[in-house]
């Protein structure tokens, strides 16, 4: 177990690791000098000359990777050009907003998929099984952003029932909800394609298994054999992806934070990239990279504990 578990650190820190260092390649690359944003059109070449030193711009970019990396480890991830405060401090400001939207997303994507997939696994082959499938696929296909396009053209401009964009701080938690249902429905809807898809998949499995056909032999009410003793089985591989799809959905909120003008990592990261704030974009997606591989490892470990031919895989 003990090295299983040093394996998945071991794996967690060279993901890690790698995403930051793509990105930070990639930032490089984007044109566009974030001296001259701070300073404006109007700088002075001794002025943009003295601040691109001061922020380590100047050196070889092997060397200002090697210097960012070693604080990084430290705890060091810079400071914002733009507002001048701590990069890390400001990620993890904007790290609730983000970790709400997500959760909300994942607990409505639950509640529509679920009863989707236990419907169409359990009227196989039918109309409804059909037209269930086809909404999920269609779930699955189209990009998250036109969704909550089309769900602000609908549900905020036509049928004005929610707010289009934006977010709140009053402290009443029905107005909370009321700004976060939108974004939070467009977000679990996408994922609702995919866990109903799943749990079709669990149900049709258990329902053919020979204990589901001795209760329906023995008179067990159907509703009974459905959902007390098929459902409560095929609910175990659907929950097992809760934790990796709760990480998927906290990738797809900076999608739905920018088009509806939120507040959090989604949103702050555009802002950053648009600045050429390369301390907060790189703090940013550390923090949202060590998030999403800390949730699956955290999963791994666990299927590890449970299940020991798990780490012999």
């Amino acid at each position: 177990m003990v090295k299983y578990l040093a394996q998945r650190l071991l794996l967690m820190g060279i993901t890690v690791t790698g995403m930051v260092t793509v990105v930070f390649f990639l930032l490089r690359l984007i044109p566009g000098d974030p001296a001259e944003y701070m300073l404006g059109d109007y700088a002075t070449e001794e002025s943009l000359a003295a601040l691109r030193a001061e922020l380590g711009l100047d050196l070889p970019i092997h060397e200002q990777y090697v210097r960012f990396m070693g604080r990084a480890f430290s705890g060091d991830l810079g400071t914002s050009v733009v507002t001048g405060q701590p990069a890390l401090a400001e990620v993890l400001a904007s790290l609730p907003w983000s970790a709400a939207l997500a959760l909300a997303g994942i607990v409505i994507a639950i509640v529509i998929g679920v009863p989707l997939g236990v419907i169409s696994a359990v009227r196989q082959g039918s109309w409804t099984d059909l037209g269930v499938m086809l909404v999920a696929l269609a779930g699955i296909s189209f990009p998250v952003f036109w969704v909550g396009l089309v769900a602000i053209l609908v549900f905020a401009h036509e049928l004005p029932l929610f707010p289009a964009l934006g977010a709140t701080s009053s402290e009443n938690p029905l107005t909370r909800l009321h700004h976060l249902a939108l974004p939070a429905l467009v977000l679990g809807i996408s994922v609702a394609a995919y866990i109903a898809r799943l749990t079709r998949s669990a149900m049709l499995e258990v329902l053919g298994q020979d204990y589901v056909r001795v209760a329906r032999a023995m008179g067990v009410r159907e509703n009974r054999v459905v959902y007390r003793l098929a459902l409560r089985n095929a609910l175990i591989p659907v929950l097992s992806v809760i934790g990796v799809t709760f990480a998927w959905s906290l990738g797809s909120a900076i999608l739905v934070e920018a088009v509806f003008s939120r507040p959090g990592l989604g949103s702050m990261i555009l802002k950053a990239i648009f600045a050429r704030d390369y301390q907060l974009v790189q703090a940013g997606v550390m923090v949202l990279s060590l998030a999403v591989v800390l949730i699956n490892t955290s999963l791994d470990i666990v299927y590890g504990i449970v299940d020991p031919r798990v780490r012999t895989a």
